[in-house]
């Protein structure tokens, strides 16, 4: 980017109250973990915010369409109801994923970014502090589903996105552009008084911090008479074009 991004929160505009907006929750996992300082905590917002805008706005949302509140371990991003919610699954979550890999493959640990990111559409209405809302609510309950928190964890993936039902039903299963819609995953989402549907879908995985466990061998036949020293396996993993020849395996 040639310029920073206006990071200034947006007035909400008093014409959406009422109307079904796109609600975007998004949160860093381990914001507050012990092992990070504040000059940590810094460099993590940073990257956060300038994913996030960069992100918005390569997905064709204009920043006159959107409004932000700071959440300091993330943020709220409320959509126009002019903006069409697919844009805020094919192609944000895309641009989403790419960065954060991108900044996550140089980054050392402390300043790692991993990502949780939560959309739900419905009826918004502003008040003195900003915009409330059922949908609001709904979309932080989601952020905070524990399948999503485990998984993200377990799989060491940069992003965890999760989107209601109502998003899958209504957006993502009509997806027909680089995001496929059998990469999402249904959960069941109990936070609070809360308990929902809803879909997931990880991106960027790290292998390194989930290691393959060791195979072992299978034990040989007393009347095998295959030479000394040979050992069978009962199951084999290929990885790539790692066997030359025929790969056919033939049962005899």
């Amino acid at each position: 980017m040639d310029a920073p991004l206006d990071r200034a929160p947006a007035r909400a505009p008093a014409t959406w109250s009422g109307l079904n907006c796109s609600v975007l929750f998004c949160d860093v996992a381990g914001f507050g973990d012990p092992s990070r300082d504040d000059d940590d905590r810094r460099v993590v917002r940073d990257v956060t915010y300038g994913v996030l805008l960069a992100a918005l706005e390569a997905s064709d949302v204009p920043a006159a369409d959107t409004y932000r509140e700071d959440r300091s371990d993330g943020a709220l991003v409320v959509v126009s109801p002019a903006v069409p919610t697919a844009s805020l699954i094919d192609p944000l979550a895309g641009h989403l994923a790419v960065a954060l890999r991108r900044h996550n493959h140089r980054a050392s640990a402390a300043v790692r970014v991993q990502l949780r990111v939560a959309l739900h559409v419905g009826p918004v209405a502003p008040d003195a502090e900003g915009l409330n809302g059922q949908a609001i609510i709904q979309a932080a309950r989601l952020m905070e589903a524990p399948a999503l928190k485990t998984a993200l964890a377990e799989r060491g993936a940069d992003l965890g996105f999760i989107v209601s039902s109502f998003v899958y039903d209504a957006y993502v299963a009509h997806l027909h552009g680089a995001l496929d819609p059998k990469a999402f995953e249904p959960v069941t989402v109990t936070v609070k008084e809360t308990t929902a549907e809803a879909w997931m879908y990880l991106a960027g995985p790290a292998p390194d911090l989930a290691p393959r466990p060791a195979m072992a061998p299978a034990p040989r036949s007393p009347d095998s008479d295959g030479p000394q020293g040979t050992t069978v396996f009962h199951h084999v993993e290929v990885h790539g074009d790692m066997v030359l020849g025929d790969k056919t395996v033939h049962e005899r």
